[in-house]
């Protein structure tokens, strides 16, 4: 059982952790209270933390479990686990944590590879470079699972389409790229999260977060060096080259 030492940097408490569950957790207060349950998100991102401030700092494991959301709005909450084999502990709840998350992340999804190919007669599809199913993070904890469609850029300037479905007959938003789009990510035991500007996207994988980001990060150089419009000799290869 881990103990929860603090929510968010405002805001400390002191509960306990019950055995997770595939839904979710459970938390527990110490001095009484009601319970609180929350179910997992797969835009989380759990983390090890290291502790130095504290005089028995060997006997406290501490680890981090940050829930992305729209708008910025991030949920923290540390957890500690303590005694002589704190870190083993540690360990054992954060890959318990990961694989649960990751679990709930694949069942969003459905059976689906990654595309590099324009679908025939759709010609919205023609400069495409890779599409795929993301989640798309919304509001109040909740997203959408999208198909999207990242294009070749072209007259200094690229987008990333969200569709309904893999037929990409309905178009849902565009995000448009430029070269001063922000493509970020996280780090962590277990994170398939990144950013474009303000969207939260999470992705079915690592690999395939990886895959995402490396596209997304390789249109946005074309973008920043002013690279001549690909040729579609150069969308050919480079879309072979992206899918690996």
């Amino acid at each position: 059982m881990g103990r929860f030492i603090g929510a968010r940097a405002a805001t400390r408490c002191s509960c306990h952790m019950l055995p997770p569950s595939a839904n979710g957790f459970t938390m527990q207060p110490q001095q009484g209270g009601k319970m609180v349950n929350r179910a997992w998100s797969p835009f989380s991102l759990v983390e090890k933390c290291q502790v130095k401030t504290l005089q028995h700092s060997a006997y406290w494991a501490v680890f981090k479990l940050t829930v992305f959301r729209a708008g910025g709005h991030d949920l923290c909450l540390y957890f500690a686990c303590t005694g002589g084999n704190a870190y083993k502990e540690r360990d054992r709840w954060v890959e318990k944590i990961g694989t649960l998350v990751s679990q709930v992340t694949v069942s969003l999804f459905p059976v689906s590879d990654i595309q590099v190919q324009p679908l025939p007669g759709n010609e919205a599809t023609r400069t495409r470079i890779l599409a795929g199913f993301l989640l798309h993070g919304s509001a109040m904890d909740t997203c959408q699972l999208v198909y999207a469609e990242l294009h070749a850029y072209s007259a200094g300037e690229s987008k990333l389409t969200l569709y309904r479905d893999a037929w990409c007959d309905r178009e849902l938003s565009t995000i448009g790229l430029s070269e001063s789009t922000t493509v970020s990510t996280r780090s962590g035991v277990y994170c398939n999260v990144f950013g474009i500007d303000h969207h939260r996207f999470c992705a079915r994988n690592g690999d395939e977060k990886d895959l995402w980001l490396r596209a997304v990060s390789n249109v946005k150089v074309k973008l920043m060096f002013e690279a001549p419009d690909p040729t579609i000799e150069d969308e050919t290869t480079r879309s072979e080259r992206e899918r690996g």
